[in-house]
């Protein structure tokens, strides 16, 4: 029987939102508590920012906006002293930036525009009504939106927060993920280990990662390769966690029993993608609860959670859908492979092109040291030559 043809990463990602709900549910926090949450209701301005008309730079308030001079009056306008005072035509005042503008201000000029003899302010040029003036509400007006639900909460986020006078917001639950690992060959890290068994790598990678995207982590158990032993633990992993993530078992070998799993006790999603290395990975249901069945392969891994394992996290989480930021660059390598896959190949930047960093990259992570992201080949292309433009995907966007 012939196997189905392999979906591309886009098709893949596209079932996820089309077939994995996002958990029900918000909270309340401080905003002192909320970075690297997720929105779960936009934050509407309460008032105007700015709050009152105020300067932008450190120079002359002026009630005479273009040619000329104005008389310099005493007294000056700084950040939380206002000028007590309103302009009357032809008069100007000290002002720094941040201050209120005074009454009749229609123009703040440069301190570096400033010719000040005695009591005479005069400038050359033309200065533009409105110059240097930050208006009352420019930037948002009572009741606009400041941040949209879906969003994940920043440093900076909380900072505007906090110029606007909120100080809660309701985000979403952190994502409770569950993972597992089988294998009989696997022992885990820091464990001594014979030369026929392997270090589950896997599992301290995926941990940072998750743990970036604000998620609470449950390690469970290195499993055997027994089909009723790895059945329990992703049923009793599904049923307290809203995301189980699985590694190794994936392919189609005998020992490969979660696609099956999942096909006779859940439901299979997808499986197998055309993307290299990683494509034995799937994702289905089990009990309701989304399960991404991830390569063993460590190389693997990195790829399919960059392009695959982080969007689903983030779509559970309830952030709005956003594309990996992804840069068209001149290729510093050859390469060569079949129509239909897309290849993620580790890289970094010299002089404006993409270098290849490590070759069999699937099955270690030796390169991660030298390595800045990923070289993203699409699935069309048979051959780079340098030269070339080809995609390149930063780790800043991706696993960092």
């Amino acid at each position: 029987m012939s196997r189905p043809p392999l979906l591309t990463v886009d098709e893949a990602l596209a079932l996820i939102g089309e077939r994995i709900a996002v958990p029900e549910g918000c909270e309340t926090l401080d905003i002192t508590a909320a970075a690297g949450r997720v929105l779960a209701r936009p934050v509407l301005a309460r008032e105007a920012l700015p709050a009152a008309d105020n300067a932008a730079v450190d120079g002359y308030a002026l009630h005479r906006a273009g040619h000329g001079a104005c008389r310099l009056v005493a007294g000056r306008a700084a950040a939380g002293h206002p000028f007590p005072h309103a302009l009357a035509p032809g008069e100007a005042v000290r002002i720094f930036t941040g201050a209120v503008v005074p009454e009749g201000t229609d123009g703040v000029l440069m301190q570096e525009q400033a010719q000040v003899e005695g009591q005479s302010l005069r400038w050359h040029g033309d200065l533009r009504p409105g110059a240097n003036i930050r208006r009352k509400g420019e930037v948002l007006r009572p009741g606009d939106t400041a941040l949209p639900a879906g969003l994940r909460l920043t440093p900076v986020h909380l900072g505007l927060l906090a110029d606007l006078g909120v100080t809660e917001v309701v985000v979403r639950p952190r994502l409770r993920v569950a993972l597992l690992s089988s294998g009989d060959e696997l022992r885990p890290a820091g464990a001594r280990r014979a030369a026929h068994q392997v270090t589950d790598s896997n599992r301290p990678m995926l941990r940072g990662l998750l743990a970036d995207l604000g998620c609470d982590v449950t390690d469970g158990p290195i499993l055997p390769d027994d089909r009723a032993a790895i059945a329990t633990a992703l049923l009793a992993a599904a049923r307290s966690s809203d995301l189980v993530i699985t590694t190794a078992g994936m392919s189609v070998g005998d020992e490969d029993h979660i696609p099956a799993i999942l096909h006779g006790e859940g439901e299979m999603i997808f499986h197998r993608l055309a993307l290299k290395p990683g494509r034995p990975m799937g994702l289905g249901l089990i009990a309701g609860t989304p399960v991404l069945g991830l390569p063993g392969n460590p190389g693997a891994v990195a790829v399919t959670f960059t392009l695959i394992g982080q969007m689903l996290v983030r779509h559970l989480a309830g952030e709005t859908p956003r594309a990996l930021p992804r840069y068209t660059l001149p290729a510093g390598f050859a390469y060569e492979k079949p129509a239909g896959d897309r290849a993620l190949i580790p890289a970094r930047l010299h002089d404006g092109k993409v270098e290849r960093v490590a070759r069999n990259a699937a099955g270690n992570l030796a390169w991660s040291g030298d390595t800045e992201g990923f070289a993203d080949i699409a699935e069309a292309v048979t051959r780079v030559v340098p030269g070339d433009r080809i995609g390149f995907i930063p780790f800043a966007g991706a696993l960092r």
